[in-house]
C-alpha cells in the first residue's frame, strides 16, 4: 500500500485558508506588476538610444540585482512581521491552549505556523522568477545563478521567520513580538556589519600609532565571523560574483588580514551558519511552547521548598 504524503495539519489549514482568498491572488497580481514595472523601466533606461549613446548589453544583468534587492527586501521586511504573530496571536485569541491539548507536539505546532508564514512569500517568489528570467534574453546570467537566488531566498525566509517564531513565543502581545523581531533584523543585518568596521577601524588606528615602526599590521579577520549571521552580505555577496565575477567578501577579509577559507566558501559557509542559527531558534521556540515545562519548573520549585 502506497502511504500518503502527511502535510502538517496546521500548515495545510492556514494554507488553504490564505491561498483561497481573492486577495491573495490581488496580492500575487500587483507583486508582479510592480516587477513587471521596474524591469521594463530598466530595459528602457538602458538601452533607450536616445537616452544613452552606447548600448552596454552587460549593464543588463542590473536589472537582475534590482529584482534580487526587491525580493529580498521584500521577505526581511514581510515575513517577521508575519510570523510574529503566530503564537502571541493564538494567545490573544485564547486559543493556544486548546492548540497545545491536540495531538500535535510543539515541534510540530511551531513548523507548522513557520510553513504558513513563509509559504506565502515562496509562492510570490516562485511567480517572479519568469520576470527575472527576462534578463536570460541577453545573457549573463545562467540556471545556475537563478537556482543559487531560489537557495538564498529559501534560506533567508526560515532565517527571519524562525526570529520571529521566537519572538512570537517569548512574548503574549503581536505588537511586543513584533518588535522584538525586527529588533532581531536589526542585529543581523546592521549590527554584524558595524562590529568588523569598528575593529578594522581601530587596527588601523593603533597600527598607525603604535606599531608602524614594527611594519606588523594587526590581523582583524575574526571581527568579520559575526557578518555570516548577516542575510544581506550573503545576498550581495552572491550578486557581486555572479554579475562582475568579484568576491568582495574574500578581499576584504584580505584587507583585514586573514581568513582566506572562510572568505573562498563564504556563500555556502553563511548559508550553513544561517541554517543552524534557524534550528536553534526554533528548538527554544519550542523548548518555550511546551506546556510541560512550566509544570516541571513549579515541581523543581515546589521540590526546592521541602528540600528547605
Amino acid at each position: 500500500m502506497k502511504r500518503k504524503w502527511k502535510i502538517n495539519p496546521i500548515y495545510g489549514k492556514e494554507l488553504k485558508v490564505n491561498v483561497r482568498t481573492f486577495k491573495f491572488a490581488l496580492y500575487v497580481t500587483i507583486y508582479n506588476l510592480i516587477l513587471v514595472g521596474i524591469a521594463l523601466f530598466s530595459f528602457e533606461i538602458l538601452f533607450n538610444v536616445a537616452w544613452n549613446n552606447v548600448v552596454k548589453y552587460s549593464s543588463a544583468t542590473a536589472i537582475y540585482a534590482i529584482l534580487v534587492a526587491v525580493e529580498i527586501a521584500m521577505i526581511i521586511f514581510i515575513v517577521p512581521a508575519n510570523t510574529a504573530g503566530c503564537i502571541a496571536g493564538e494567545r490573544e485569541k485564547q486559543t493556544l491552549e486548546i492548540l497545545l491539548t491536540t495531538v500535535m507536539t510543539p515541534w510540530q505546532i511551531i513548523l507548522g505556523k513557520l510553513q504558513s508564514s513563509i509559504s506565502m512569500i515562496m509562492l510570490l517568489v516562485l511567480s517572479s522568477l519568469p520576470v527575472i528570467s527576462i534578463v536570460f534574453t541577453i545573457g549573463g546570467i545562467g540556471l545556475m545563478d537563478l537556482l543559487q537566488f531560489v537557495i538564498v531566498v529559501l534560506v533567508t525566509a526560515i532565517y527571519v521567520g524562525s526570529m520571529g517564531v521566537l519572538a512570537s513565543c517569548l512574548f503574549r502581545r503581536t505588537v511586543q513580538s513584533t518588535v522584538l523581531s525586527y529588533g532581531f533584523i536589526v542585529v543581523a543585518c546592521l549590527v554584524t556589519v558595524l562590529i568588523p568596521i569598528v575593529a578594522y577601524t581601530l587596527s588601523n588606528m593603533y597600527y598607525y600609532n603604535v606599531m608602524m615602526a614594527q611594519g606588523t599590521a594587526p590581523n582583524v579577520g575574526w571581527s568579520a565571523l559575526p557578518m555570516l549571521l548577516n542575510p544581506v552580505v550573503t545576498v550581495v555577496s552572491m550578486i557581486f560574483t555572479q554579475y562582475a565575477g568579484i568576491d568582495i567578501i574574500q578581499e576584504a577579509l584580505e584587507e583585514m588580514g586573514g581568513m582566506s577559507f572562510v572568505g573562498e566558501h563564504w556563500f555556502y559557509i553563511s548559508l550553513a551558519v544561517q541554517l543552524g542559527v534557524s534550528a536553534l531558534l526554533l528548538w527554544i521556540a519550542q523548548k518555550m511552547l511546551n506546556p510541560l515545562r512550566k509544570i516541571r519548573y513549579k515541581n523543581k520549585k515546589k521540590r526546592k521548598k521541602k528540600s528547605k
